[in-house]
């Protein structure tokens, strides 16, 4: 088993220092020479670990427990190989060599987590080529390691496989067509909002590039400062329809890019659109904030984006709980959103109709078994659901409660792991790079869990026999 984890994890590192050739063509057009080295070395050890474990390993199809096994691992070595440009330029100062070692895997895992936590105060100040590569790192998160590796997996088995473990829908009969056709779609929309932004005044293409990647996939956000220029309407309209699109389910845009209205709206994208709305009305009136930044706040939130430009005080206690939740419920399946999910909430909703029906109604638990349970997961989702939501939440106040022995109060822990957990970034300012090297590394298992799910690192790793 482990040969087969191997070798797809190999092609996919290939891909990924095929990706990291960008920045350092970005690095040699501006001459940024102290950053080619670096980012020479990581498109090596990508491109050199990958070769390696495709020649040793033969590629083939993937059971259930070693897709889950592969997610995780991916999430484990992509971000330690990825982390090498942190280690050779230390853009946080760091004291020491093992503060440098954790702030750089800190910095990298959040790139690739696409949670967007950073220790970099002025990433503008930040060469090109290190910005460009930061976004890369939230793309392949965010589209490439999961996308990427389902567009090229060998047989609709595999890709049914790990679809499964990580709440996939089948869209289309061609699966490597639908997963190919991912990162050509994400691709098409970064392209063009980049368009649009310049088209508004925003001249440098590539900052601008870099922003429209951060955004649809959830991750680093520039400082405070550097944020206010994109803060008029028309940026704003342009910024949640980007969250928006990074944070509904490919089956969604798909099936609407490809004219398919009615499988494009499902139970699943009208019950977000409908937590979206009531919670667009409910900030705006407690918080007494206009429609549009309500909107763009809570957008923010549930798609796991976690931009903000109005400080979190002025959303009161009440506001902001209501934002937390929303965090905690998160976006779509088959998204770059994190948080539990909202297919998984109403797969919950549906598991406790179908148990109160069953216990009012003998004859309806008899008769009327579920549809669809051997259908695409639905009976697996609708039974895992509750395990699923139950693990989420039991991770989050554990890890909050460890949390607030930095000093904060539990309700700020709950935001800080929360955010992390979520794969959110947004801080009310405990997560910083001078908190002790404990919690740094407390924040960086909240953000893989908060990725890779705990249900499924518990499948990675608890053993069992085939019957």
């Amino acid at each position: 088993m482990s040969k087969r984890i191997f070798a797809n994890l190999g092609f996919l590192l290939q891909i990924s220092g095929l990706l990291t050739i960008l920045p350092i063509g970005i690095g040699l057009y501006f001459g940024e020479n102290e950053t080619l080295v670096p980012l020479l070395v990581t498109c090596v050890s990508f491109l050199g670990v990958g070769f390696l474990f495709n020649s040793l390993c033969e590629r083939k199809d993937l059971d259930f427990k070693s897709a889950n096994i592969l997610f995780v691992v991916a999430f484990l070595i992509l971000p330690l190989i990825g982390a090498i440009p942190y280690f050779f330029s230390d853009p946080f100062t760091s004291p020491n060599v093992i503060d440098r070692f954790t702030n750089g895997i800190f910095e990298s895992v959040s790139g690739f987590t696409t949670t967007g936590f950073s220790f970099i105060s002025t990433p503008e100040a930040l060469p090109t080529s290190m910005l460009v590569y930061r976004s890369l790192t939230e793309l392949m998160g965010g589209v490439g390691i999961v996308f990427l590796l389902l567009a090229f997996f060998q047989s609709k088995k595999s890709l049914n496989n790990l679809g499964s473990s990580i709440g996939i829908d089948n869209v289309s009969s061609n699966l490597k067509r639908t997963f190919g056709s991912v990162l050509a779609i994400y691709g098409v929309f970064i392209i063009a909002f980049t368009i649009l932004f310049y088209a508004i005044g925003f001249q440098n293409p590539i900052t601008t590039g870099t922003f429209v990647i951060d955004t649809i996939t959830g991750g680093f956000t520039p400082s405070a400062q550097a944020f206010q220029q994109y803060i008029s309407f028309t940026p704003e309209i342009f910024l949640i329809t980007l969250m928006l699109i990074g944070s509904l389910n490919f089956a969604f845009i798909y099936n609407l890019l490809t004219l398919k209205p009615r499988k494009a709206i499902t139970t699943e994208v009208l019950t977000y659109f409908t937590i979206i709305a009531i919670g667009t009305v409910s900030v705006s009136l407690i918080a007494n904030v206009n429609g549009i930044d309500s909107l763009f706040h809570v957008v923010s939130m549930s798609s796991s984006t976690g931009q903000s430009y109005l400080p979190l005080s002025a959303f009161g206690n009440t506001g902001l709980s209501i934002l937390i939740v929303l965090g905690l419920i998160g976006g779509c399946t088959f998204s770059m959103a994190g948080g539990i999910r909202v297919a998984r909430l109403v797969a919950f909703g549906k598991s406790i109709k179908e148990c109160v029906m069953g216990t009012l109604t003998k004859e309806y638990a008899v008769s009327k078994p579920r549809k669809n349970a051997g259908e695409n997961g639905n009976g697996l989702e609708n039974l895992s659901a509750p395990v699923s939501i139950l693990l989420f939440l039991f991770t989050f106040v554990i890890f909050a409660v460890i949390f607030t022995t930095i000093g904060v109060s539990f309700t700020d822990a709950l935001f800080e792991v929360g955010s992390a957990i979520t794969t959110n970034g947004i801080s009310m300012g405990a997560t910083t790079v001078t908190m002790g090297i404990g919690y740094k590394w407390l924040m960086i298992a909240a953000m893989t869990i908060g990725r890779v799910e705990i249900l499924t690192i518990l499948i990675a790793l608890i053993p069992f026999k085939k019957e």
